[in-house]
């Protein structure tokens, strides 16, 4: 069964999260290859990322996780990989947060150009602090490129839920809006990102996160942040 539905509208292609938007070996590939088919489709114009019911995505499969300690790790670094590549993909990527956006979920969420969020129901939030766990090095580089100050502080270290307007108030989602506006209000916020050239594009992104990038996409094996 597919865990990512990919549809068309016109220039938009929207990838949509199935089953809950969790991440095991099998549901990575499907968005990963849902991302290579978006852009070899020359009439690609814009990417939205989006879930199905009541979550946008619960991030990490931890039943995989628990099953596989040995694979863990890399699994997880192949995960951020994933994600690290909308930070320098060559066209506007909107997520539209539909619903729960829990971990690995939040973080594809940071790492999209545009953010919108559904103002009545679902959380954003980061749960490690909660499951008594530490980001890896590439989730922690992702999380502090895009999170700063109190804001970083309150998400982070008590795994605060933090629904739609909160987002939208500490600037963690762009705006905050109905269900069924989500997607207009969406391509209102991406028009002009719109049309250009996609080498361009890319580049430019790669430059502003290239903090991030620089740690996601290194050599180095996928680890745990160790405390005191």
């Amino acid at each position: 069964m597919s865990s990512m539905l990919l549809d068309s509208e016109g220039p938009v292609r929207t990838i949509t999260m199935t089953n809950g938007g969790v991440f095991n070996p099998d549901s990575l590939s499907q968005f990963s290859n849902a991302l290579d088919a978006v852009l070899a489709d020359e009439a690609s114009g814009v990417l939205c990322i989006t879930g199905q019911g009541k979550s946008f995505s619960q991030g990490l499969d931890l039943e995989y996780l628990m099953a596989n300690p040995d694979g863990a790790m890399n699994f997880v670094g192949e995960c951020m990989t994933t994600v690290g590549r909308l930070l320098s993909y060559p066209l506007p990527v909107v997520s539209l947060v539909n619903g729960h956006a829990f971990g690995l979920g939040a973080m594809i969420a940071l790492a999209s150009d545009y953010k919108v969020m559904r103002e009545d129901r679902g959380f954003f939030c980061l749960p490690e602090i909660d499951l008594g766990a530490t980001l890896t090095y590439r989730m922690n580089a992702l999380v502090c490129g895009k999170l700063s100050g109190n804001v970083l502080r309150d998400v982070l270290l008590t795994g605060r839920r933090i629904a739609g307007p909160e987002a939208q108030d500490w600037g963690i989602v762009d705006r905050a809006a109905p269900l069924d506006a989500l997607r207009d209000l969406a391509m209102d916020l991406v028009q002009p990102m719109c049309s250009k050239n996609r080498q361009a594009l890319s580049g430019l992104k790669r430059g502003i996160n290239s903090n991030i990038l620089t740690v996601i996409e290194s050599d180095e094996p996928e680890m745990t942040i160790s405390g005191a």
